[in-house]
């Protein structure tokens, strides 16, 4: 994993990345106005967002002294999209957002391979 380097902001020190979505609902609604689908409760759905980058501050960190970077990014074209087009990418980041959290998975495949003479 690559490591990155925020930036200090008037001599504070920047910690941590937040990210605000502006106009989301906007490009929806354009998106579904054109293609229309009927969603129901509970659907789990993908939506692929074009965003510009309209806005960035700093808000300090409680009983620090240290900053967070917030962008805000400026929804544009959106769109519906079917999950095999990028379910590995999100499985992905599920995992490393578990692994943030302290959560590690077990693989299973393997023990079962293992038990079964395949290496």
């Amino acid at each position: 994993m690559t490591e990155i380097v925020l930036h200090s902001f008037e001599g504070r020190e920047v910690i941590a990345t937040r990210i605000a979505v502006s106009n989301a609902g906007d490009g929806l609604s354009q998106a579904l106005a054109i293609e229309p689908q009927e969603l129901k409760l509970g659907d789990i759905v993908i939506v692929v967002l074009e965003t510009t980058v309209d806005k960035i501050t700093y808000e300090k960190i409680k009983d620090t002294d240290k900053l967070v970077r917030v962008q805000r990014l400026k929804a544009g074209t959106a769109s519906l999209i079917d999950r095999s087009l990028v379910g590995e990418i999100l499985d992905a980041q599920a995992v490393k957002i578990e692994e943030a959290k302290g959560v590690s998975r077990l693989n299973f495949d393997d023990d079962a391979d293992d038990d079964a003479g395949n290496e």
